[in-house]
């Protein structure tokens, strides 16, 4: 198996303070042979892409809108990572912590 075909990170989540109703993106950028697809998860569950949830052709996370709605404890803050995988293997990023303003 040669380099090309293995996956590698150019760019990974980092840890970013979420505003609420302003857009997150969250960089997960790969090289390898194709195809590779890119999923995301939040705090270990997938995250579903949706109008508001959607996966860049790069494989950045955008969140066109931050939620944080305290009577249905909805939010997007926690942890995040990716995973990209093709068809020589899979791998995961490291863990990048979405906090909103005020948390610590």
């Amino acid at each position: 198996m040669n380099r090309r075909q293995t996956l590698a990170f150019l760019r990974e989540p980092a840890d970013v303070i979420a505003v609420r109703d302003r857009p997150l993106m969250l960089d997960c950028q790969v090289e390898g042979e194709g195809p590779i697809t890119i999923t995301w998860r939040q705090n270990r569950v997938p995250v579903v892409t949706s109008a508001r949830a959607t996966v860049l052709i790069n494989g950045t996370l955008l969140i066109k809108n931050v939620a944080k709605r305290r009577e249905s404890n909805e939010t997007d803050a926690g942890e995040y990572d990716c995973a990209a995988q093709n068809r020589y293997g899979r791998l995961i990023s490291r863990k990048a912590r979405v906090l909103g303003r005020g948390q610590t």
